[in-house]
């Protein structure tokens, strides 16, 4: 077996449902559950119901990279929903089954075990998705930490690190608006980022699946690939972003989201995925374009 597997904790939900195991809430209370974070609204039904008018699907085999309507659909949401240029459907867009799955399979293909004999570094956020640490175990990377604090306003700050850390680092996870603070990363936040990104030559993965949960409907937060358009950098050099419908659009089960960003890391990450396997079902791709470009539920979802 992979010996790598040894490093790995369980899970954390794994380890919650243990604790938790023979407690019982008084049967006059009501729960408020904070333990998968699982949508509690129901699945808007014009997604129900594409899902099933597309099941005819089923009886063929999908293509990694997606539908072309697929691509166009997630394509033009970026655009209008970050007011940028819109990013090319068959260069800078990819499908992928989830969020989860994509950041764990994006270690797998950006981290580079053989240089100078020294562990490679994947510095993550502190509290942080455990899915950051085991992606960077699994693929035999030392994990680094930025701590976000309270006392400086959960600030995302590099500068934490010393050189010799950032000297090793070939992938940075950054989680905004961020689980479990809530912190959203400012304009000057990501051009700091960059400017390490650069310096170092080591990869952002920007997972920005909590992105359309929020309170004023005036001012979404600001994503990876809006910040770097405004400062210029329209081929987001260094940079991947993830989203999801999950939360979006009350359907975490149906596993659809996308990776957006530069065009020659998806390149390389999707000569990945056709060995990896990470192609989604035809009839998930048609239900996920009819969710892409209706954003009405959305809006009724965070009211």
């Amino acid at each position: 077996m992979n010996s790598r597997l040894e490093k790995l904790q369980s899970y954390p939900f794994q380890r919650l449902t243990a604790l938790l195991a023979g407690n019982q809430p008084p049967p006059a209370t009501k729960t408020v559950s904070l333990h998968i974070g699982e949508p509690k609204h129901p699945t808007p039904a014009f997604i129900r119901d594409t899902l099933a008018a597309n099941l005819d699907g089923l009886s063929t085999y999908p293509t990694t990279p997606g539908s072309d309507a697929l691509r166009l659909a997630i394509a033009q949401w970026i655009g209008k929903r970050y007011a940028i240029a819109q990013p090319d459907p068959a260069t800078q867009v990819l499908p992928v089954n989830g969020s989860r799955e994509a950041l764990f399979a994006f270690a797998q293909s950006v981290i580079d075990p053989g240089v100078d004999g020294k562990p490679p570094v994947v510095i993550c956020p502190n509290p942080f998705y455990q899915i950051y640490e085991g992606a960077a175990l699994l693929a035999g990377a030392q994990t680094e930490f930025i701590n976000t604090l309270s006392g400086d306003g959960y600030a995302f700050d590099p500068g934490q690190l010393p050189d010799a850390v950032w000297q090793r680092a070939q992938l940075l996870y950054v989680c905004s608006p961020g689980n479990p603070t809530g912190k959203v990363l400012a304009l000057a936040d990501w051009q700091r980022l960059f400017e390490y990104a650069d310096r170092y030559n080591c990869v952002i993965a920007a997972d920005e699946c909590y992105s359309e949960i929020y309170f004023d409907e005036a001012r979404p937060p600001l994503s990876a690939l809006a910040a770097a358009s405004q400062l210029g950098r329209t081929g987001f050099r260094n940079l991947v972003v993830f989203s999801s419908l999950s939360k979006r659009s009350n359907v975490p089960g149906m596993r659809s989201g996308f990776v957006a960003g530069d065009a020659a890391i998806l390149k390389k990450f999707y000569m990945y995925r056709t060995y990896h396997g990470g192609a989604m079902s035809p009839p998930v791709q048609a239900d996920s374009v009819a969710a892409w470009q209706d954003e009405a539920h959305v809006v009724i979802n965070r009211a």
